[in-house]
């Protein structure tokens, strides 16, 4: 392999351009280095685009008490590549409810864990009536769809995770994934580069 070694490159006549390479070539960048853009650079990943996306899901059917969160075993890691990244989190939760009292409803709220420091809230729908029922009905099911972008400044690995709860509900009066058949419940998150 042979070096070349200069301070910089300029094309041969003004206005003209300077190309690397052909098509299918690979330049590689190595471990420690820097790119700075003081101009306009087209077509380096890594610049406000999406770095990695990676998913989970859930169909088994979790039942909600009344008045305390609880996991809905739907999370999901991942691991950014620069701690100035923002993480877009989406999440459709599939729930229903089958408690008749007027104001009864499901809370979700989003947690964070970063390396393994511990889980904090981020985001939460509470006090907002989805999934609400009125008096005349026994059962009501749908699906909430959830985004939030996060700055976690980390470059460790992130774990987010919904919790949901009943409120105002019976013992066995709110659940997610219902018997399997209310749908499934997804989280995904996408890296984005800065």
């Amino acid at each position: 392999m042979s070096t070349l070694e200069v301070n910089k490159i300029t094309p041969v006549g003004v206005g003209t351009s300077v190309t690397l390479g052909d098509s299918g070539d690979t330049f590689t960048i190595p471990s420690g280095a820097t790119l700075t853009n003081n101009g306009t650079a087209n077509g380096f990943p890594g610049l406000g685009k999406i770095g990695q996306v990676v998913i989970g899901e859930r169909t088994a059917q979790t039942s909600l008490g009344s008045g305390s969160f609880v996991d809905l075993n739907l999370s999901q890691s991942i691991t950014p590549t620069s701690t100035s990244s923002k993480i877009l989190i989406l999440g459709t939760i599939m729930g229903c409810q089958v408690d008749t009292a007027a104001n009864s409803r499901l809370d979700i709220r989003l947690q964070r864990d970063i390396a393994g420091g511990g889980y904090s809230q981020i985001s939460s729908t509470s006090g907002a009536n989805y999934f609400r029922t009125g008096t005349t009905l026994s059962f009501r099911a749908g699906g909430f769809s959830f985004n939030f972008i996060d700055s976690p400044s980390s470059t460790g690995s992130v774990t987010y995770k919904f919790q949901a709860q009943g409120v105002d509900c019976s013992a066995s009066g709110a659940f997610t994934n219902k018997d399997g058949n209310s749908g499934r419940s997804t989280i995904i998150l996408l890296e984005i580069l800065p």
